[in-house]
């Protein structure tokens, strides 16, 4: 059961379907499993709370 988890900035709901659909199936092939066991979990992260080589990204 792989289970993959994306961390992104939020506000790209749009894209997180199309992600999920190439994600499972880019895992279900390589790693040759049925794609119902792939789970996939978004965490929106707003950009004041991400850090890039020591400074805050917003």
């Amino acid at each position: 059961m792989p289970v993959v988890n994306i961390q992104m900035f939020e506000g790209r709901d749009h894209a997180k379907q199309a992600i999920a659909k190439e994600v499972t199936a880019s895992i279900a092939k390589h790693a040759d499993v049925d794609p119902q066991y792939v789970y996939v979990i978004f965490n929106d992260v707003k950009t004041e709370d991400w850090a890039i080589s020591g400074e805050i990204f917003c």
